[in-house]
Protein backbone atom coordinates (compact mmCIF):
# COMPACT_ATOMS: atom_id res chain seq x y z
CA UNK A 1 0.00 0.00 0.00
CA UNK A 2 1.33 3.38 -0.79
CA UNK A 3 0.95 6.46 0.66
CA UNK A 4 1.02 9.97 -0.53
CA UNK A 5 2.50 12.15 1.60
CA UNK A 6 2.89 16.09 0.86
CA UNK A 7 5.09 18.96 2.29
CA UNK A 8 8.50 18.47 4.44
CA UNK A 9 6.66 15.39 5.79
CA UNK A 10 7.47 13.26 2.68
CA UNK A 11 11.02 13.81 3.53
CA UNK A 12 10.64 12.31 7.05
CA UNK A 13 10.02 8.72 5.35
CA UNK A 14 13.66 8.91 3.73
CA UNK A 15 17.06 10.06 5.63
CA UNK A 16 19.18 10.28 2.77
CA UNK A 17 16.57 12.63 1.18
CA UNK A 18 16.66 14.66 4.79
CA UNK A 19 19.23 16.80 4.29
CA UNK A 20 19.89 19.83 1.91
CA UNK A 21 16.01 19.22 0.38
CA UNK A 22 14.36 19.70 4.09
CA UNK A 23 16.93 22.84 4.84
CA UNK A 24 15.56 24.17 1.62
CA UNK A 25 12.33 24.39 2.72
CA UNK A 26 12.71 25.40 5.88
CA UNK A 27 14.50 28.36 4.18
CA UNK A 28 12.19 28.95 2.40
CA UNK A 29 9.44 29.29 4.83
CA UNK A 30 11.49 31.91 6.47
CA UNK A 31 12.20 33.54 3.53
CA UNK A 32 8.46 34.19 3.24
CA UNK A 33 8.06 35.46 6.23
CA UNK A 34 10.62 37.38 5.83
CA UNK A 35 9.12 38.74 2.92
CA UNK A 36 5.82 39.70 4.78
CA UNK A 37 7.68 41.49 7.35
CA UNK A 38 9.49 43.64 4.67
CA UNK A 39 6.14 44.31 3.01
CA UNK A 40 4.81 45.44 6.13
CA UNK A 41 7.31 47.47 7.31
CA UNK A 42 7.08 49.23 2.87
CA UNK A 43 3.82 49.34 4.15
CA UNK A 44 4.40 51.15 7.13
CA UNK A 45 6.45 53.47 4.99
CA UNK A 46 3.71 54.58 3.16
CA UNK A 47 0.99 54.72 5.24
CA UNK A 48 2.85 55.40 8.63
CA UNK A 49 0.93 52.37 10.25
CA UNK A 50 0.94 48.38 10.02
CA UNK A 51 -1.59 47.32 8.32
CA UNK A 52 -5.27 45.98 10.63
CA UNK A 53 -5.56 42.82 11.19
CA UNK A 54 -8.87 42.75 9.73
CA UNK A 55 -11.74 45.37 8.29
CA UNK A 56 -14.63 45.09 9.38
CA UNK A 57 -17.82 47.28 8.36
CA UNK A 58 -20.13 48.62 11.31
CA UNK A 59 -22.46 45.92 10.98
CA UNK A 60 -19.62 43.36 11.69
CA UNK A 61 -19.27 42.36 8.09
CA UNK A 62 -15.52 41.25 7.14
CA UNK A 63 -14.51 42.94 4.58
CA UNK A 64 -10.78 42.65 4.04
CA UNK A 65 -7.46 40.84 5.76
CA UNK A 66 -3.51 42.49 6.51
CA UNK A 67 -2.26 40.09 4.15
CA UNK A 68 -4.59 40.93 1.34
CA UNK A 69 -3.43 44.81 2.22
CA UNK A 70 0.49 43.63 1.25
CA UNK A 71 -0.11 42.43 -1.80
CA UNK A 72 1.30 45.69 -3.63
CA UNK A 73 4.34 45.03 -1.45
CA UNK A 74 4.48 41.36 -2.56
CA UNK A 75 5.35 42.25 -5.99
CA UNK A 76 1.66 41.38 -6.42
CA UNK A 77 0.00 44.59 -8.09
CA UNK A 78 -1.79 42.85 -11.16
CA UNK A 79 -3.67 40.61 -7.89
CA UNK A 80 -4.30 43.75 -5.91
CA UNK A 81 -5.98 45.51 -8.59
CA UNK A 82 -8.13 42.63 -9.51
CA UNK A 83 -9.97 43.32 -5.36
CA UNK A 84 -13.04 45.36 -5.05
CA UNK A 85 -12.24 46.60 -1.85
CA UNK A 86 -16.24 48.73 -1.80
CA UNK A 87 -17.00 45.06 -1.90
CA UNK A 88 -16.25 42.18 1.15
CA UNK A 89 -13.89 40.00 0.32
CA UNK A 90 -16.44 36.64 -0.38
CA UNK A 91 -18.53 38.80 -3.02
CA UNK A 92 -18.90 37.61 -6.47
CA UNK A 93 -16.86 39.88 -7.83
CA UNK A 94 -13.83 38.84 -5.63
CA UNK A 95 -14.05 35.00 -6.17
CA UNK A 96 -11.45 35.21 -8.76
CA UNK A 97 -8.43 36.97 -6.78
CA UNK A 98 -9.25 35.11 -3.49
CA UNK A 99 -9.27 31.81 -5.22
CA UNK A 100 -5.74 32.27 -5.96
CA UNK A 101 -3.24 30.32 -4.69
CA UNK A 102 -0.29 32.83 -3.36
CA UNK A 103 3.30 31.11 -3.04
CA UNK A 104 4.43 33.56 -0.88
CA UNK A 105 1.51 32.70 1.89
CA UNK A 106 2.25 28.67 1.53
CA UNK A 107 4.84 26.88 4.26
CA UNK A 108 6.69 24.64 1.71
CA UNK A 109 6.99 22.53 5.16
CA UNK A 110 3.66 21.40 5.46
CA UNK A 111 1.13 19.59 3.10
CA UNK A 112 -0.67 21.60 0.52
CA UNK A 113 -4.03 23.47 1.90
CA UNK A 114 -7.20 22.51 0.60
CA UNK A 115 -9.21 25.40 -0.23
CA UNK A 116 -11.21 26.53 2.22
CA UNK A 117 -15.06 27.53 0.75
CA UNK A 118 -13.75 27.71 -2.43
CA UNK A 119 -10.81 30.46 -1.42
CA UNK A 120 -7.13 29.81 -1.64
CA UNK A 121 -5.56 29.16 2.06
CA UNK A 122 -2.94 30.71 3.62
CA UNK A 123 -0.41 28.92 6.18
CA UNK A 124 0.61 32.03 8.00
CA UNK A 125 -1.45 34.19 10.48
CA UNK A 126 -1.82 37.35 11.78
CA UNK A 127 -0.74 37.91 15.64
CA UNK A 128 -4.24 39.45 17.05
CA UNK A 129 -2.87 41.43 19.64
CA UNK A 130 -1.02 43.53 17.03
CA UNK A 131 -2.65 43.14 13.86
CA UNK A 132 -6.17 44.23 15.35
CA UNK A 133 -9.63 44.14 14.31
CA UNK A 134 -10.42 48.11 12.10
CA UNK A 135 -6.45 49.23 14.21
CA UNK A 136 -3.84 50.49 12.91
CA UNK A 137 -0.75 50.16 15.15
CA UNK A 138 2.48 52.45 14.34
CA UNK A 139 5.80 51.44 14.95
CA UNK A 140 7.02 53.49 16.96
CA UNK A 141 3.72 52.54 19.38
CA UNK A 142 5.13 48.98 20.21
CA UNK A 143 7.13 50.01 23.16
CA UNK A 144 7.79 46.48 23.98
CA UNK A 145 10.36 46.71 21.13
CA UNK A 146 9.98 45.45 17.75
CA UNK A 147 12.79 42.50 18.08
CA UNK A 148 10.58 41.59 21.02
CA UNK A 149 7.06 41.28 19.79
CA UNK A 150 5.53 38.79 17.17
CA UNK A 151 4.01 40.61 13.75
CA UNK A 152 3.16 36.96 12.39
CA UNK A 153 4.05 32.81 11.79
CA UNK A 154 3.52 29.45 10.70
CA UNK A 155 0.13 27.70 11.54
CA UNK A 156 0.04 23.82 10.97
CA UNK A 157 -3.79 23.65 11.77
CA UNK A 158 -7.19 25.17 10.96
CA UNK A 159 -5.71 27.06 7.78
CA UNK A 160 -7.88 30.42 6.47
CA UNK A 161 -7.92 31.60 3.51
CA UNK A 162 -5.54 34.46 3.02
CA UNK A 163 -8.25 36.91 2.20
CA UNK A 164 -10.20 36.33 5.37
CA UNK A 165 -9.95 39.13 7.99
CA UNK A 166 -10.08 36.77 10.68
CA UNK A 167 -6.68 35.17 9.74
CA UNK A 168 -5.01 36.48 13.44
CA UNK A 169 -4.06 34.10 15.97
CA UNK A 170 -2.83 34.97 19.61
CA UNK A 171 0.14 33.92 20.45
CA UNK A 172 -0.33 33.46 24.19
CA UNK A 173 -2.50 30.67 23.32
CA UNK A 174 0.29 27.85 23.11
CA UNK A 175 2.08 26.22 20.64
CA UNK A 176 0.28 23.41 19.37
CA UNK A 177 -2.90 21.99 16.93
CA UNK A 178 -5.48 23.83 17.92
CA UNK A 179 -7.20 26.30 15.25
CA UNK A 180 -6.28 28.68 17.41
CA UNK A 181 -2.45 28.46 18.14
CA UNK A 182 0.14 29.04 16.01
CA UNK A 183 2.30 25.51 15.01
CA UNK A 184 3.52 23.31 13.28
CA UNK A 185 1.90 19.63 12.15
CA UNK A 186 5.47 18.49 10.88
CA UNK A 187 7.96 20.12 13.21
CA UNK A 188 8.39 20.12 17.00
CA UNK A 189 8.58 24.03 16.08
CA UNK A 190 7.19 27.02 15.07
CA UNK A 191 8.69 29.86 13.61
CA UNK A 192 7.75 33.75 14.66
CA UNK A 193 8.43 36.27 12.36
CA UNK A 194 9.03 40.04 14.54
CA UNK A 195 8.10 43.51 13.68
CA UNK A 196 11.61 43.99 13.39
CA UNK A 197 12.12 41.84 10.19
CA UNK A 198 13.78 39.05 11.73
CA UNK A 199 12.71 35.01 12.26
CA UNK A 200 12.66 33.00 15.28
CA UNK A 201 12.25 29.66 16.13
CA UNK A 202 11.18 28.27 19.15
CA UNK A 203 9.04 25.10 20.40
CA UNK A 204 6.04 24.36 22.34
CA UNK A 205 8.10 23.79 25.67
CA UNK A 206 8.94 27.81 25.38
CA UNK A 207 8.05 29.72 28.93
CA UNK A 208 4.38 30.65 28.93
CA UNK A 209 5.28 33.66 30.66
CA UNK A 210 7.88 34.44 27.64
CA UNK A 211 5.04 33.33 25.16
CA UNK A 212 3.10 35.91 26.66
CA UNK A 213 5.37 39.10 26.52
CA UNK A 214 6.16 38.75 22.91
CA UNK A 215 2.39 38.57 22.08
CA UNK A 216 1.68 42.02 23.31
CA UNK A 217 3.06 44.98 22.16
CA UNK A 218 3.07 47.52 24.72
CA UNK A 219 2.60 44.93 28.03
CA UNK A 220 5.84 46.35 29.32
CA UNK A 221 6.75 43.04 29.92
CA UNK A 222 11.01 42.69 30.91
CA UNK A 223 12.22 39.80 28.65
CA UNK A 224 15.76 41.36 28.41
CA UNK A 225 17.44 38.20 30.42
CA UNK A 226 15.48 35.65 28.96
CA UNK A 227 16.69 33.05 26.16
CA UNK A 228 13.97 31.85 24.12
Amino acid sequence: MLLAIGGCGALLLHPRIQGARWVARVTESRNNLKQIGLAAHNYHDVYRVLPPGGTFAEDGTPHHSWQTRLLPYLDSSPLYSKIDFDRPWTAPTNEEPFSTDYPIFLNPCEPHPEPINGYAASQYAGNSQLLRRNGELAIPDIRDGTSNTVLAGEVGSGFKAWGDPTNTRDPSAGIGQSAEQFGSSVLPRVMFLMVDGSVRATSPNIDPKILKAISTPDGHEDISDESW
